[in-house]
């Protein structure tokens, strides 16, 4: 009997593997989370997307280990959080695996962590030490301590310790330290019972000097140690420094770790210039190597400090009126959670969410904070805030940052809601048979033939009138196509000037005419009509001299028949154009002439893309009246305007403008023909055309697809009431609010959007530069 074969066995990871391919490039945290919701590792990357696919690949590296490989069989989904470095992701990892305690971590049995410099200033003397716990957190301990940090590592943080001592000579040795402290700062002279030291009253508590040679000397009490010897000691212990002395020196060093390191670098830097002129090369380098740590503390992270805030931080994020919320948890200074939330309903404002969820979210958490961070103020701010502080009993503030860390932590917060959000729209894409019902859905309420395959959606965006662009989104299969969405700059329309119907008219006709037939196609449809396309002949001069002639917008001067292509019927000319050179080898085209009888066939159009293919490089300009026809015209073929054009032709456009006073200035033109290459994306034609807008951007639509004669299913999405339009129809199409294929038109619109919004923020960053 035959084997039966063998059903193909179902990945369970590839929903997850989907998603993970939309992951952000950039530095942050992972969790991998089981079935039942618990976190089953945490992880750090420099680049999240590429360390998730290193997990579910086809076949797992084995160099992953059978712990993580064991990890793998139990995913069930995964989650991450975006920070702005490397070592936030790093300390930020530290903390959620401390406090959530994930099973296939490796957990520190002893709780070691980063490290801290503590500065004892409650002693007369203090000390400096490195220690792995702080207690800054801790309220009514007692201790009189300063912490700076947390660092990574204990060897760094000592180096540059090291590093300070040469520079300031700090340290002292701890006996010294301890007697000094013991005594309250003074010293007990040996022998000499009540009677103290004290170098910082000379004058009424002489040194100890010695009995025969009259010098200074150590009290009996302190004896000079080794260390002093070798210069690991700046002598505290020999009576070389006051109590000033010493004390302005840990002032120095809790300078420098509060931030103030210029004095450091510029020391250090003399001190390595020193070591390469005297050629000791090998201490030069550690201190260039100490120089460049140093540089690299100023990298600033947010997620963990000394400060001992107890704070709660709420990014939102907004798609189609619909938020998602990220809480960020700062407890002790130290960031230890991000709760996320999908919010059901609508409202039109980030405050209107805020003055409705943080009532919610406190009564359900009931761990109220002394600061909530928004980045609105929610509405009715008082109440708000009262109710707050009842919940807490203790005072609780709302605030809205514009700077320092908190203003981080709100665009961290932000940023990670927004992160959400393409979360879960990659999870929707994932989910096969929601896309599937989406395309079903829209195959049955819009009357296609077929689903859907691809959709493109158009949006216009400008900036009160300048930088106005249009974008192209691309869904293929109901899934975002990124790299076939499409940016357009308007060309057609002066700087100031508000009219979206014009600007998404030029961006439809420049996108869509890419689907009509190709330049050889088009000769091929003008020769059945009788109509021949090629190069003028010698015989032809006379007959283009007298086209010339007979027309007032045309010039006969230097026609010659070399330079023209003509289009022919039954041997007479019906349609010309030349492409000249001047003394500069600027390439100019004149000349476009069609007979009366071949308009609006767009013969014109052929004739100059006949004579622009055998353009092998360079540009060809063309000066023309500033009318809109015109203009839209050249687009069409890939023209667009120039703001500094050679000085020949904007001369000329001049002279011509003072002989004809009557006569508008000409406007220049220019393409670069061999950059005309075919477009992957502007040559697939669409199954679907989606404008952002309602009846007025779908009548603006339809008009172009009739003009170009091209039929293409077109509708309308109006962003206030989602309501989608079809042609010929004043009313809305109904769908349910739960609706798949409503859903993924706004996610097509959105992204159209945003791509739009990030362009026209580009250009006008561009120009603020320049």
């Amino acid at each position: 009997m035959p084997k039966k074969k063998q059903a193909k066995k179902a990945d369970p990871l590839k929903e997850i593997k989907s998603r993970v391919s939309k992951a952000p490039t950039k530095p942050g945290i992972y969790r991998w989370v089981g079935k039942n919701d618990e976190v089953l590792y945490i992880g750090k990357a420099k680049n999240l997307k590429n360390r998730l696919k290193s997990y579910i690949q086809k076949d797992p590296d084995i160099t992953l280990g059978p712990w993580k490989l064991a990890l793998i069989q139990k995913i069930a989904d995964v989650d991450w959080t975006i920070t702005e470095t490397e070592l936030e992701a790093l300390i930020l990892e530290t903390n959620l695996i401390k406090e959530l305690k994930p099973k296939y971590n490796v957990l520190m049995k002893d709780d070691k962590s980063y490290v801290y410099v503590k500065v004892n200033v409650g002693d007369p003397y203090p000390s400096v030490e490195v220690v792995r716990h702080s207690q800054m957190g801790e309220e009514n301990s007692g201790e009189k301590s300063r912490y700076f940090g947390p660092f990574l590592s204990s060897g760094h943080i000592k180096r540059i310790l090291d590093m300070l001592h040469d520079v300031y000579g700090f340290r002292a040795c701890k006996r010294s330290l301890e007697l000094l402290n013991k005594n309250d700062g003074t010293r007990r002279c040996h022998g000499e019972p009540g009677r103290t030291m004290t170098p910082e009253n000379p004058s009424t508590n002489p040194p100890y000097r010695h009995p025969s040679t009259g010098l200074g000397m150590t009290p009996p009490s302190l004896k000079p140690c080794l260390d002093s010897q070798i210069g690991r000691c700046n002598g505290l212990c020999k009576g070389e420094l006051s109590r000033e002395e010493y004390n302005e020196r840990i002032e120095s060093i809790m300078r420098f770790f509060r931030g103030d390191r210029k004095g450091v670098i510029e020391r250090l830097k003399e001190k390595m210039q020193q070591a390469a002129e005297r050629k000791l090369f090998e201490q030069a380098a550690k201190l260039r190597d100490t120089l460049e740590y140093i540089q690299s503390l100023e990298e600033q992270q947010i997620v963990s400090d000394t400060s001992g805030a107890n704070t709660d931080v709420f990014g939102v994020a907004m798609l189609s009126e619909k938020a998602h919320v990220v809480v960020l948890r700062e407890r002790d200074g130290r960031l230890i959670g991000e709760r996320s939330y999908a919010l059901a309903g609508q409202a039109d404002t980030i405050g209107e969410v805020l003055a409705q969820f943080i009532p919610q979210y406190y009564t359900s958490t009931g761990d109220v904070p002394e600061t909530v961070i928004c980045p609105e103020t929610p509405e009715d701010l008082e109440t708000l805030e009262e109710w707050l502080t009842n919940q807490k009993n203790r005072k609780a503030v709302i605030h809205v940052p514009e700077r320092g860390k908190k203003s981080k932590l709100l665009k961290m917060a932000e940023e990670n809601a927004e992160e959400k959000i393409k979360q879960h729209l990659a999870k929707w894409e994932a989910a096969t048979q929601k896309v599937e019902d989406a395309l079903t859905e829209l195959k049955k309420k819009l009357g296609l033939r077929d689903k859907p395959k691809r959709i493109e959606c158009y949006d216009i965006s400008h900036h009160g009138g300048t930088e106005t662009v249009g974008s192209m989104s691309v869904f293929v299969n109901g899934k975002a196509k990124n790299e076939h969405y499409r940016s357009f700059t308007i060309r057609t329309m002066k700087k100031g000037v508000i009219d979206d119907y014009k600007a998404l008219k030029e961006v439809l006709a420049r996108r869509l005419r890419y689907l009509q037939t190709d330049r050889k196609t088009e000769e091929l449809k003008w020769k059945k009509e009788g109509i021949a396309i090629g190069k003028a002949r010698k015989s032809e001069q006379e007959q283009l001299t007298k086209i010339l002639e007979t027309d007032d917008n045309l010039s006969s001067e230097d026609a010659d028949y070399k330079t023209f292509t003509v289009a022919r019927h039954e041997n007479e000319i019906v349609g010309c154009a030349r492409i000249v050179e001047n003394e500069e080898k600027i390439k100019e085209i004149k000349s476009v002439w069609i007979d009366d009888r071949f308009r609006g066939g767009k013969l014109g159009h052929t004739l100059i893309r006949t004579m622009l293919s055998k353009i092998k490089k360079g540009k060809v300009y063309v000066i023309i009246d500033p009318l809109p026809y015109l203009e839209e015209y050249y687009v069409f073929l890939g023209f667009r305007h120039v703001l500094q054009p050679p000085e020949v032709l904007q001369k000329k456009t001049e002279a011509f403008h003072k002989a004809h006073p009557s006569h508008p200035v000409g406007r220049i033109m220019m393409c670069e023909p061999s950059k005309q290459k075919p477009d992957k994306s502007l040559t697939s034609s669409p199954d679907l055309l989606v404008l952002d807008g309602g009846k007025g951007q779908l009548s603006a639509g339809v008009e172009v697809l009739k003009a170009m004669k091209l039929e293409i299913p077109i509708i309308g999405l109006a962003k206030r009431e989602e309501e989608v339009f079809v042609p010929e129809n004043p009313n809305p199409l109904s769908f349910k609010k739960d609706s798949e294929a409503l859903f993924l038109l706004m996610r097509l619109r959105d992204e159209a959007h945003r791509f739009a919004n990030w362009y026209r923020e580009k250009k006008l960053k561009k120009g603020l530069i320049g």
